[in-house]
């Protein structure tokens, strides 16, 4: 006998394997996997950088690991930051970065949450002093400035909601010109990872009195590195 829990998330799957998914912006609309990756719009970066300025988001272009490495250095200089906690070099997507990064200076802090409270809290103590997360992404979204990441093995979920400062290091290729198009390219990226957020800028509320208040559900700062 079913749980009402199963029964719900049988129909959620069975309405997104039905779906049509909605156009993007010069896509029509898509049922199942594409036949083959949407090819990059030239302006698709300049689109990204727009959408992303936005929402209050940073924007910077470089070049290999020592460009992206520069860039890294930079924001943390400006935001007096000298640690970071991070995705495995391998999973960032920039290979070289971490090395890169230990030589200017900044030092990787190793995290592993366990089940204990107590050990919780003293994980916590010393993640609270770190400045910096530095993540890949799976994509980047033209139309909306848009990341989304995919948890797993190497891609651990705090790296990009516990530090003020979230830094995503995307390489231009995975630029897509919408949530639609990707979806269409990528049917089963919800069962990709443990996790599949969509991150538009920094956290932000207006719940308490109507006033805009950032970071108080995640980074205060988000910065998205292009690199190429």
């Amino acid at each position: 006998m079913t749980t009402p829990r199963e029964r719900i998330l049988a129909s959620i799957r069975g309405g997104l394997a039905r779906a049509c998914l909605p156009a993007g912006a010069g896509h029509p609309a898509a049922r199942g996997p594409a036949s083959s990756p949407p090819a990059p719009a030239p302006d698709m970066a300049e689109r990204f950088v727009a959408a992303l300025t936005a929402l209050s988001g940073h924007a910077h272009r470089a070049t290999g690991a020592s460009g992206v490495a520069d860039a890294i250095a930079g924001i943390a200089r400006a935001h007096q930051a000298l640690s970071f906690i991070s995705w495995d070099d391998n999973q960032i997507g920039c290979q070289g970065l971490l090395e890169a990064l230990s030589s200017r200076g900044l030092a990787r802090v190793a995290y592993d949450v366990g089940g204990d409270p107590e050990r919780r809290v003293r994980e916590a103590e010393v993640l609270a002093a770190v400045g910096l997360g530095v993540t890949g992404a799976f994509a980047a979204l033209a139309d909306t400035g848009g990341l989304v990441l995919v948890s797993g093995p190497g891609r651990g979920r705090l790296v990009s909601l516990l530090p003020p400062v979230h830094i995503a290091v995307v390489d231009e290729r995975r630029l897509r010109p919408s949530l639609a198009a990707l979806l269409a390219e990528e049917p089963g990226l919800l069962d990709a990872g443990s996790n599949v957020v969509m991150i538009a800028g920094p956290s932000r509320t207006a719940d308490i009195e109507m006033t805009l208040t950032h970071g108080v559900h995640g980074p205060t700062d988000v910065h998205v590195i292009l690199a190429t």
